[in-house]
């Protein structure tokens, strides 16, 4: 279905101004745009908010935050590349559609298999 290019506008400048996607849908409905777009909109955007947003950590976790290349620090929002469970060692890669996420993640299972032949990693 083509979406109306207005409607994605006002869309995305309701989300700017931190709206939740519920009211969001409620108030793109309330200002007339066709019910069918709205809702295909609404759930398409959830669906890529889900993807992007990263599983949630805790103290028994560890996020690693990895510089890409053609990043810079200046102006940048932290991110969490690479979740490690402190009990397992897991490693869970939240971005492997970058080369670095399995650089990285290589080096940190490397130093975990090292830390666990020293006895110094419990599980």
């Amino acid at each position: 279905m083509e979406i109306d290019y207005n409607l994605v506008q006002r869309a995305q400048m309701l989300l700017t101004l931190d709206h939740p996607l519920s009211q969001v849908r409620d108030i793109l409905l309330r200002e007339g745009y066709p019910q069918e777009q709205v809702i295909e909109l609404i759930d398409a955007t959830e669906e890529v908010l889900n993807y992007l947003i990263p599983p949630e950590y805790d103290e028994n976790k560890i996020g690693i935050d990895i510089l890409h290349p053609g990043e810079t620090r200046s102006g940048r929002k932290p991110g969490v590349d690479i979740l490690i469970d402190k009990h397992t060692g897991k490693l869970s890669l939240i971005t492997p559609q970058y080369q670095e996420t399995w650089k990285v993640a290589n080096e940190v299972r490397k130093a975990i298999k090292k830390q666990q032949s020293l006895g110094r990693y419990y599980h």
